[in-house]
């Protein structure tokens, strides 16, 4: 059975009447024209690559622009059949196959969806070999000087344990300018009231907008027939300190969810499922600890959230998150240190509202409280300083109810609601807590 279309390594001048029909991408468009010829449109002229890497250049004249100009856009697949063939002898070759292609006013341009074919094609040569080039050799060649990141440049324990500033979320959420850190958290929600995808830009990633059957790229300034699905995934991170949204974009997000956003766009879509909210594959994330590479991008100093935080690399490896809570001490610092900070300014003031306090407990049994060190139990304090945890959190925070184990009660329960307090993010509450304390001593 004959092949539904031509490979660009077998594109040849043979037969006259051959009518070739390849399936590619176009890499590169421009235009070009002669100084003396100020009449006509520039021709457009195309680098195209295929499913094997291989390129060709494909020209359409002048006098067919007006049937073209309008079909075809960088970085698109398409099928184009019926095209003529001639030498590829021109000066400043683009490509290095024996021969070009010129479109007709026969040619057929049909745009194809494929991900088989690569964005990009390159052929890399020895440094050497481009110094030895001439002038006869009249091919054009392109010396790129790159820089690598470091995100790619860097291992996972480089970026987190060695190279990486830590903040925890309070801090990032001080911040005043654009900086990076690395961070933990526990991704406790996913904010469905944002999209979980959009639309982008294949050239930029910029959002697209929808401008009658085309989608438009402000940055660009083009106007493409298609777009590419990316992921932007809006998390809701928590740890000992605060709780901030965290954007996840599409590659570090891919990496986790083993599967690339159109793909579950379309999967999605199929099965019926709610535009407002997100496929299951994405709950994945919550209640998972990460460490968080982020950007903080200061956007409004004067708005409720100046600040908008992306995440630029993503860790999920239990060793390396252990290393990182034991180089910074996470548990032991943000959390007991904290709550034995604010235990500390209710002792000091607990004799302040004692009087008008009242805690029932049915729970005799000395339980071990996280807040204190090993063999010192919920007993051994003052019932004045329980007393004072329990009601100040909801009488001069305005929190009316707290999130505490329903088995729990008394004293158990006054202590946890200090963790929980902390946990879940409320810290302006804390610090309300210590205005009010300072202010009462004074």
């Amino acid at each position: 059975m004959a092949s539904r279309y031509d490979l660009i390594c077998n594109v040849n001048g043979g037969s006259e009447h051959k009518i070739w029909r390849i399936k590619v991408r176009v890499i590169r468009l421009w235009r070009s024209s002669y100084f003396k010829d100020n009449n006509n449109k520039p021709m457009i002229e195309l680098v195209v690559l295929d499913e094997q890497g291989s390129r060709i250049q494909c020209t359409v004249k002048s006098i067919h622009v007006y049937l073209f100009e309008n079909s075809i856009n960088e970085g698109n697949v398409y099928m184009l059949e019926n095209l003529s063939v001639a030498l590829n002898s021109g000066k400043y070759k683009p490509t290095m196959h024996e021969f070009r292609m010129f479109f007709k006013r026969e040619t057929r341009v049909t745009l194809v969806e494929d991900s088989s074919i690569p964005l990009y094609g390159f052929s890399f040569v020895p440094f050497v070999e481009i110094l030895n080039e001439t002038k006869d050799d009249s091919r054009l060649v392109g010396i790129q000087f790159s820089q690598l990141s470091d995100h790619a440049s860097l291992t996972l324990e480089e970026e987190f344990l060695e190279r990486g500033v830590y903040k925890s979320i309070a801090d990032l959420k001080e911040v005043t300018q654009n900086s990076v850190f690395v961070t933990i958290g526990t991704v406790k929600d996913i904010e469905s009231e944002y999209n979980w995808c959009y639309r982008a830009c294949k050239k930029c990633s910029l959002g697209l907008k929808l401008d009658g059957s085309m989608f438009y790229c402000k940055k660009c300034v083009t106007h493409y027939s298609t777009f590419v699905t990316i992921y932007s995934i809006q998390h809701r991170v928590v740890d000992e300190t605060d709780s901030a949204s965290f954007i996840l974009f599409d590659k570090e997000a891919s990496n986790f969810l083993k599967i690339p956003a159109y793909e579950l766009r379309t999967s999605y879509i199929a099965k019926g499922g709610d535009k407002n909210r997100h496929p299951e594959e994405i709950d994945s994330f919550k209640d998972k600890k990460f460490l968080f590479k982020v950007q903080v991008k200061i956007q409004d100093m004067e708005s409720i959230v100046p600040y908008v935080i992306s995440i630029s690399r993503l860790c999920f490896e239990d060793n390396i998150i252990a290393s990182f809570e034991k180089k910074y001490q996470i548990e032991e610092v943000a959390l007991i240190q904290d709550n034995f900070e604010l235990l500390s300014q209710f002792t000091e003031s607990s004799d302040l509202l004692k009087d008008n306090l009242s805690v029932s407990c049915d729970n005799g049994v000395d339980t071990p409280s996280p807040l204190l060190p090993t063999g010192k139990t919920t007993s051994n304090m003052d019932s004045s300083v329980i007393k004072v945890l329990d009601v100040d959190l909801a009488e001069y925070c305005g929190n009316a109810s707290f999130d505490t184990p329903s088995k729990c009660k008394g004293e158990m329960h006054s202590e946890q609601t200090i963790v929980r307090v902390v946990v879940h993010g409320d810290e302006q509450s804390a610090k309300k807590l210590r205005k009010i304390i300072k202010e009462e001593k004074n």
